[in-house]
């Protein structure tokens, strides 16, 4: 990175606009990078370059993409030569594609908002020893997981349920590809919001972990598992059912509380429980990225430490899961 714009990992003096580098910014199995690039523009900051697997594809995305955004968008060589131009990489690419996005950026000493999941279940050990490298030398890393941005949202929604210990979070979700695949795309995001609901130790362990369906083109399957939090036992339960176009369906539901997404036109988003109140939300991607632009900007050591700690025990129960349910990513 440029000693102009980052005095120190953690100073939090960024040129403005941040410069942003997007890894994988086309639409590659169903992918968010130009749902990422434009909402990295909208926190304020500026896409400047991309890079891909494929040449020819990359100069075509970048294209489309300066189309959307308004303005040039370059092309680099590869990952490394992307984080060398920019203040901030973001790795969208399909996940075997994360490693080299997360080396890139620590190569170039810039902070990083990864796809989920961090890395692939069998990369596990390679993707700890990628987050240790961003803890030590204080650089933010981020994993995209935006569903406990919605979690405000549920708390007005059943202001009733404030204040309780947490027995059960269940989550549905309506992934493209069915069979195992729907399971490694969306264990993250459930993970996500049960960390966000309950303080779970580094070594918390998972308990009768289960699936209803485990079959190569399975469309419905039901992934159970348990931990034991401060308060107790909390079950957890995440309902797939393959949706390979949108609307999507998602929901939450804590308790017995549930809320479910609605989408509108211009995919603005709201969440209705079952007797129809409801409210609107901000799309929560954007909300994710607008904190991801936060925290870089204020530079503090607390909050890169504490994203390290998420994404840490994120992956840990992720690839956990993964082998205790036999799938192999």
């Amino acid at each position: 990175m440029n000693a102009a714009a980052h005095s120190s990992p953690d100073s939090g003096r960024f040129r403005e606009p941040i410069r942003v580098g997007v890894l994988g910014a086309g639409r590659t199995r169903q992918g968010l990078g130009p749902f990422l690039a434009r909402a990295c523009e909208a926190a304020g900051g500026v896409v400047v370059a991309i890079a891909g697997r494929e040449g020819g594809r990359s100069d075509t995305v970048a294209c489309e993409l300066a189309a959307q955004l308004g303005h040039p968008v370059a092309v680099a060589a590869d990952a490394m030569a992307l984080a060398a131009q920019v203040d901030a990489l973001v790795v969208a690419a399909p996940p075997e594609g994360h490693l080299a996005g997360l080396d890139a950026a620590l190569a170039a000493a810039v902070p990083c908002l990864c796809e989920k999941p961090l890395v692939p279940a069998e990369q596990a050990a390679a993707g700890r020893q990628r987050i240790d490298a961003f803890r030590t030398r204080g650089l933010l890393l981020v994993e995209n997981c935006q569903w406990p941005f919605v979690l405000p949202t549920w708390a007005r929604l059943w202001p009733e349920r404030q204040g309780r210990p947490v027995r059960s979070l269940a989550m549905g979700l309506g992934p493209a590809w069915p069979g195992p695949t729907m399971v490694v795309d969306s264990l993250s995001h459930v993970l996500s919001v049960l960390q966000a609901l309950v303080p779970l130790p580094p070594d918390v362990p998972l308990l009768d972990v289960s699936q209803s369906d485990a079959g190569p083109a399975a469309a419905n399957n039901v992934v159970r598992f348990a931990v034991r939090g401060p308060a107790g036992r909390v079950d957890v339960s995440l309902h797939l059912t393959q949706c390979p176009a949108q609307p999507r369906p998602a929901w939450i539901d804590v308790d017995g509380a549930r809320i479910d997404r609605q989408l509108g036109p211009n995919y603005d988003q709201s969440f209705v429980r079952p007797d129809g109140q409801g409210e609107p939300v901000e799309d929560p991607l954007h909300q994710l990225v607008y904190g991801f632009f936060t925290d870089l900007r204020a530079g503090t050591r607390d909050r890169t430490e504490a994203h390290a700690d998420a994404v840490l025990l994120r992956l840990r129960l992720y690839a956990d899961l993964l082998q205790q349910l036999g799938i192999r990513a």
